[in-house]
């Protein structure tokens, strides 16, 4: 079967879009009323309603995050993703990137193509398989603190873990979690420009974007204190 790679990274994209909102909605939701006396009080006026909010904010992280890292093989998963860019390796070559560019450009060739081209990078399929280690890290993180979570508290309810939800929570902190999201941001972004504009597929370092998120956030919880 040939894996298409752009559809398997829109859907990869469109995952990490989701896993980034819902951690940073429910981290704002969290920590604003904290420092808001006002915002406190007014969410305090249908409490019920916010438990239910960032209870649900935290499944949909935690599903989601499981999605990604499945090992299962009937399921989409980061590793389809990383095997579609190998199976799919001449997607990446010079020749296809110059047919995307001029379709970007409507059909024309630019000015300033040939340069362009001559110096993309054309990778090969080394350059994917080194960045299964740090998938490898990252599920490592995920299987031993959240996949329990997400197996005797979310997706099942476990007799064994029946009460002990304060336990499995307790190995749980927000520097895990954004270390696996910046993670997936960073792979994101490297494939996508790997793809769109012939970068070596080296991991730069890039970080979830927080700052269009939590202007989001912001100005519903305003809207909220201010009602």
């Amino acid at each position: 079967m040939n894996i298409v790679y752009e559809i398997y990274h829109k859907k990869f994209s469109n995952e990490v879009y989701s896993a980034t909102g819902n951690y940073l909605f429910w981290l704002n939701l969290q920590n604003q009323p904290a420092g808001d006396k006002k915002l406190l009080d007014s969410l305090n006026v249908t409490p019920t309603s916010w438990i239910f909010i960032r209870h649900s904010l935290m499944v949909s992280l935690i599903m989601t995050l499981g999605r990604i890292f499945d090992t299962n093989g009937e399921s989409f998963s980061i590793d389809d993703l990383l095997k579609s860019c190998i199976e799919n390796i001449h997607s990446f070559n010079k020749s296809s990137l110059r047919e995307r560019k001029i379709k970007d450009t409507g059909g024309k060739e630019a000015d300033w193509l040939e340069e362009f081209i001559d110096n993309a990078y054309e990778p090969n399929e080394l350059d994917f398989q080194k960045l299964k280690p740090q998938v490898k890290k990252h599920r490592e993180t995920f299987n031993g603190i959240y996949k329990p979570i997400r197996h005797n508290i979310f997706a099942h309810t476990t007799k064994e873990h029946f009460g002990k939800t304060s336990e499995i929570w307790e190995s749980t902190s927000k520097s895990n979690i954004e270390e696996i999201l910046d993670f997936l941001t960073d792979l994101n972004l490297t494939l996508r420009e790997t793809y769109h504009n012939g970068r070596k597929p080296v991991l730069s370092g890039a970080k979830m974007e927080k700052g269009f998120f939590e202007k989001d956030i912001s100005l519903l919880l305003q809207r909220v204190k201010n009602a």
